[in-house]
Order: C-alpha cells, then structure tokens, then sequence
C-alpha cells in the first residue's frame, strides 16, 4: 500500500494546475482545435474597429486612409489602414473597452473623425470578437469654389475684407446602428478683391452638402465670419464684421454667389441705440437733458449739471466717447471762461480708431468754471450734433474753502470818480463755483464805522440782467440757461440813491466786504449754500476781502 500511495500523490499534484495559456490567446495550449471546454477568459482581450467610406452619392471610396487613436497607439506601433474597393475597412487588435477617435481622409475630400468605444466583452465566448463597427461614412467632395459679395453700408465695395468660410458638416455617419459620432467640417479663409469678392477654393458645393442632409443648424451649409472693415486704411471701421450660416439648399436654389451687406460698425457691444451720440465722458453735464416736472427721470438728470459731478482733476483732460467713429477733422472744440468771454488754449487728440477723443486746456485755475461747446460728425452716416456743458477744475480729494476772490465797485454816471456812493454797485467774486440756494446773503462793508449797514447780496451767473450788469448775451453761444444755478459772481448795491449813506473813499478810507452766513444757523440744511466740491458753507463762517475798483 505505500507504494501505491506514493504513485498516485504526484497525479493529484499535477491535476490541480489547471489549464494554462501562456501565449495569451485565450485557448489553452496544446489544444489545436478550441471548444468551450478549452477557452479561457484572455489576459488582454481585444477587439476590432470597423466602416465603409463613401461619397455624398454613396458610392465607395478606395484607399481612403483610417487612422485610429488611443491612448495605446505610438508612432511605432500606430493603428492605421486603408480602405478596400469597396470603401471597407477594420483595424484589428484594438484594446476592448477601449475609446478610439477614427481619422479618415482622402485627398480631394473632406477629412471625418468618428469616436467609438470597442465593447468591453470582448475577449468572452466567441474569442476576442467585440466589434465597433462605425458604419458608412459619408465624405463630401472638396473641389469646388463658393464666393460671396461683400459691400459697406454705403454700398462700397469692401475691398481686402478677411473672411472665413467654414463648410458644415462635410461628412457625416450616412448609417450605424451603434453609439459612434462624428464630426467633419472644412475651414477656408480668403481676401475680398477690389470689388469685394470673397472666394473660395477646394470647398464642398452646395449639392454636396445638401445631400449631407441635416434638421436647422445641423443641416447642411456655410458658415462665413468677416473681419470689420476698414477700407481706406484710415483706422477708421467702414463696416462691421459679419456672422451667418448659409443653408446649402437655399444655395443651390437662389445660386452659388450671395450679396452680403456688411452692417454700420459699432461700438457699445449692441447694447445701446445705433445713433451718433456721446456715450461716455467725465463732463456728465455735456448729456445733461432738462425733462418737465413730474418726469421720474427729473431728478437723476439734474444731478449731472451739479458742479461736484462735473470735477475734472487738475492736468486732466476733458475725455469724450462717441457711440461711432468722428470723421477726420470735423470735430470743433471751444472751451471759455465761465462768462463765456475769452477763449483757452486747446490741443484735441482722437484715438487711432477715432472714437474717442480728449481735450487739453492750460492755464485752467482750480475751483473756476469752464464753458464747453462741441461738435462732432460721425463717420458712418454723416450725423452732426453739437453738445454744451461745463466743468470745475479740481481734486475731489482735496476739497477747497470757500474764499472771497476779489471784491470791487462800479464807478456809477453820477457821483465822484474812485469813490463808493449810495447806489452804486459792488461786485464779489468767490475763488470757486458757488450753488447757491433760495435763502439771500448778508454782506457788509466795514471801515470806521462802529455799526456798519448789511446789504443783500445775489447771484449774478451771465449773462446777468441786474441792474449792475445789465448784460444781454455772451461773446460765445454758451448754455446760459442750463447751467447757470452756479456762480462765482454775486452782486449787490451800496443801498439806493440818494440814501443818507456815507460815500466811501478808497483813496483815504480803507474798507473791507464781509459775506456772513451766520443766518444759515435757522435755516434747513438743505438750505446751506455748497461748494465746487459739494461741500455746505457751514453757518459760521465769515469771509471777507478788501474793497477796490
């Protein structure tokens, strides 16, 4: 009995192995004719990838090139083909579950790429069978020329225009059962000739992509871009650019050439009215529109006339944006002082694109009005506007304190000469922009007297018809009527003719002007009279400044 033991232990030992398969191929080895029995599961199961290449007519295409990717394809081992008589192809070997992108082109033709996924189960009974089969792809022909007009809104030519052609879908997946998709397109660029004819080359013709087929923006046409157009070089846009499909049937059936009408050029992004304005500055009070009481947009629009809103800081220019190009040379700038009587010295520089332009005065003093009359004619349509407005020279980090410039009288017709008689008029002048409100100064000229007289003092913005003035118009065609609730100029007279007041003298008395805002102390805050930089004049104050003439 030992010895029979001994015979039958090593059998067992070896029973146990099992079937192996050392190449890899799925069939156990040794066994040359494979059945259920003597299949195994493979250790790297693979799988196939496979189509048929057509035309748009479907007819096969031979010797088109297939090329497949996946993560394992290199350069030395790469998964390429080429398709038989009858347009097949199947590339073999491919990794099951793996994710493969298709490349097939042929010359003459649009280029397809299809993705696909190799079934995972590849490599079960049957062995290594899993099959993507990609179907019958359709490429279109690329041997034709498709051309297009391109004209500016004024009906020019748009001569050197660079356009963009991108035909759609150039080939597509014509049948398959399966999840595999595909995308195809041909992308072409081309220069407008001079009489603004875009052509281009080796494209499908509109039947090609026609029979390709499609439903709304998947069906079948071109895709054409123009670039914005500037047609005599000047930096100046002649048209804007263009984006549209063409449909392929609507192609074929009105002609292969389309007159395309480049639209007016812009620049808000579409967001704004077309019109020639001015759509941005930092002189708010050049847009100032005045609407009727009672219009809820009342309020915000007298803000932008507010000297606060229309500070431009010292050395700063007065910027302006217009909704469309300016023509070369037709914009007139006149900046004034706030009477409107002396013109400054201006330097205006457009942009390269000619939209947008600066304004640079000297010798501007800090706190004083400046008048601005504008006028400008846009480039696309020929429009001419003219605007007005105003603005402060100043830093609005720095306020200033409202200070007594300078105060003087007039000599009157009756009276002695160099002398203040009861009547005669006293102008003062503050060092900024005043807004004043409803509620009158009190002023008073000190010199000897123990209880001098206080007078009333007003606003005098011009032209002013006060008495003292008497003005009727300004040297330039200033808004005089807008923006004339600020002033550096007040007014009032040294009582009435004839008034028991004692004449002053300035060749013997010495006198000073007081501007008292010491009522203010009862009055509303909103009463408050405001600085150039929106600052109340609290009640407290008291300024004054010699008198001369």
């Amino acid at each position: 009995m030992k010895k029979h033991w001994a015979v039958v232990l090593p059998l067992l030992v070896v029973g146990c192995s099992g079937p192996q398969d050392a190449n890899g191929d799925g069939i156990v080895d040794g066994v040359r004719e494979p059945d259920s029995v003597s299949v195994v599961a493979p250790a790297n199961p693979k799988g196939t990838v496979s189509g048929q290449v057509l035309n748009t007519r479907m007819e096969p295409l031979a010797d088109a090139s297939v090329v497949l990717t996946i993560g394992s394809a290199t350069t030395d081992k790469p998964f390429t083909t080429k398709t038989d008589a009858a347009g097949n192809f199947m590339l073999t070997n491919v990794p099951a579950g793996a994710e493969v992108l298709v490349t097939v082109s042929k010359e003459g033709y649009a280029t397809l790429r299809a993705s696909a996924t190799v079934p995972s189960s590849a490599g079960n009974i049957p062995i290594n069978n899993g099959n993507a089969n990609i179907g019958a792809l359709a490429l279109a022909e690329t041997k034709s020329t498709v051309r297009f007009s391109l004209v500016t809104p004024s009906g020019q030519p748009a001569s050197g225009a660079q356009a963009y052609l991108e035909a759609v879908p150039a080939g597509t997946i014509a049948f398959n059962g399966g999840t595999a998709k595909a995308v195809s397109s041909v992308v072409v660029s081309a220069k407008a000739d001079d009489l603004g004819v875009v052509t281009f080359n080796n494209v499908p013709a509109p039947a090609e992509l026609a029979r390709i087929g499609g439903v709304g923006d998947d069906s079948g046409g071109y895709r054409l871009w123009v670039d914005p157009v500037d047609v005599n070089d000047d930096g100046i846009f002649d048209a804007a650019g263009y984006a549209n499909k063409f449909d392929a049937s609507s192609l074929l059936q009105y002609g292969g050439s389309q007159l395309v009408r480049l639209l007016a050029p812009r620049n808000d992004g579409g967001e704004a009215s077309s019109a020639f304005d001015l759509v941005a500055t930092n002189v708010p009070s050049l847009n100032y529109v005045k609407y009727p009481d009672g219009d809820p947009r009342k309020a915000q629009a007298e803000l932008q006339k507010k000297p606060m809103r229309n500070l431009v800081r010292p050395g700063q220019p007065v910027y302006l944006g217009f909704s469309h190009p300016v023509a070369r040379d037709s914009v007139l700038a006149i900046v004034t002082d706030e009477f409107g009587k002396e013109p400054l010295s201006l330097v205006v520089t457009p942009s390269a694109t000619g939209d947008v332009y600066t304004l640079a005065a000297s010798s501007l003093r800090e706190g004083q009005e400046y008048n601005v009359i504008l006028r400008a004619t846009s480039a696309y349509d020929g429009t001419v506007k003219t605007w007005k407005g105003y603005f402060v020279t100043g830093d609005p980090k720095t306020p200033r304190s409202l200070q007594v410039a300078s105060a003087v009288f007039k000599d009157g017709t009756t009276g002695t000469a160099g002398t203040l008689d009861p009547g005669e008029c006293v102008i003062l002048t503050f060092n900024q922009l005043v807004l004043p409100s409803t509620v009158q100064l009190d002023v008073v000229i000190s010199t000897a007297e123990a209880s001098p007289p206080s007078f009333k003092m007003v606003p005098a913005p011009p032209p002013s018809a006060h008495v003292c003035l008497a003005e009727t118009s300004t040297k330039y065609p200033i808004d005089s009527t807008d923006f004339n609730d600020a002033t550096t100029r007040f007014v009032f007279t040294y009582g009435s003719s004839g008034s028991p007041l004692t004449p002053i003298n300035l060749n013997t008395t010495t006198a000073k002007v007081k501007v008292d805002f010491s009522r203010f102390q009862t009055s509303e805050p909103k009463d408050y009279y405001e600085t150039s930089w929106g600052s109340p004049v609290s009640a407290g104050t008291i300024i004054e400044a010699p008198l001369s003439r």
